[in-house]
């Protein structure tokens, strides 16, 4: 039996491994958004010799490639392109899309971030059968874990790159057996569809996000935004790592005022709630809060 992997992005490089290593049939689709072949997956593939085509340099379309290679399940784990089944003429294999978030919930391209930045309880990886209509298709499998403390969007994605390898291996010891796989159709009335972050969605607005919404954001935007978007003095600044503070006893401040510079980073939020910093990024710097004071971030000023 062989197995198609369609993919943009080196999240998939756990599960090529592991299919490699077991001596399955595979061929690989890359569409990195590359120049020429040398793509970190293309790369891979060409070291490992698993057959690979680069949409982006081959100029060769999905489709033609299906009919090309015919395999016999497809796993897209990140395409940007949507996929129209109507364009199947000759070959029409199994195709299962890989979503990092829970069905019907978190539909759309960056489901990670929203569930961090959401604080959802739990995270979750979902395999559903790809249909005309964009994560709409039944789920064959998923996989549902705790959203803890120190989670992040990197460490997010690549965690569920490993739990990825479960629920293809899953999926297709039911394939090689014949057996039938029990989908689960998606309950429309709690669909919800999320586009990607636009910028205002990376900035904390003190006035309305408590400490926990705060470091919410922050836990969404690391490490591929630094953090989440702020300002001093008219500056940008990225709060990279903090935490809720136990409240000060003081009386209320403005939200976004600084409290204490001291020994800790201290910034009063709404409902009396205080932050604790411990990371910033400022022009490309990595500032630790406990030396805030030594950058220029004074007692009583204001983030904004």
């Amino acid at each position: 039996m062989r197995t198609g992997i369609v993919s943009n992005s080196t999240i998939c490089l756990p599960l090529l491994h592991y299919l490699l290593s077991a001596g399955r049939d595979i061929v690989v689709f890359s569409a990195e958004q590359t120049v020429n072949e040398k793509g970190t997956v293309a790369a891979f593939c060409a070291g490992a010799g698993i057959p690979c085509t680069h949409e982006k340099s081959s100029g060769r379309l999905l489709y033609d490639w299906v009919n090309e290679q015919r395999p016999d399940v497809i796993f897209v784990i990140g395409y940007s392109e949507i996929i129209r089944l109507k364009r199947f003429d000759t070959f029409i294999p199994v195709l299962y899309n890989v979503h990092f978030g829970h069905l019907p919930e978190y539909r759309g391209p960056n489901p990670v971030f929203w569930q961090l930045k959401n604080g959802s309880p739990s995270l979750a990886i979902t395999i559903h059968c790809i249909s005309e209509r964009i994560d709409a298709g039944a789920i064959a499998w998923i996989k549902e874990y705790r959203n803890e403390p120190f989670f992040s969007f990197g460490y997010v994605h690549q965690l569920m790159s490993h739990y990825l390898v479960e629920g293809v291996e899953h999926l297709l010891a039911l394939h090689r057996q014949n057996k039938a796989v029990a989908v689960e159709q998606q309950d429309e009335q709690q669909a919800l569809y999320f586009s990607g972050p636009a910028a205002g969605d990376l900035c904390i607005n003190w006035a309305a996000m408590n400490s926990v919404a705060i470091c919410n954001l922050v836990k969404a935007c690391n490490p591929w935004n630094n953090g989440a978007i702020t300002s001093y003095n008219g500056i940008e600044v990225r709060i990279a790592d903090a935490e809720p503070a136990l409240p000060n006893g003081l009386m209320p401040h403005t939200p976004g005022t600084i409290l204490d510079t001291s020994t800790n980073f201290l910034i009063s939020c709404i409902n009396n709630e205080v932050l604790h910093i411990h990371t910033l990024m400022l022009n490309g710097v990595l500032m630790p809060g406990r030396f805030a004071a030594k950058y220029g971030f004074l007692k009583g000023r204001l983030f904004k």
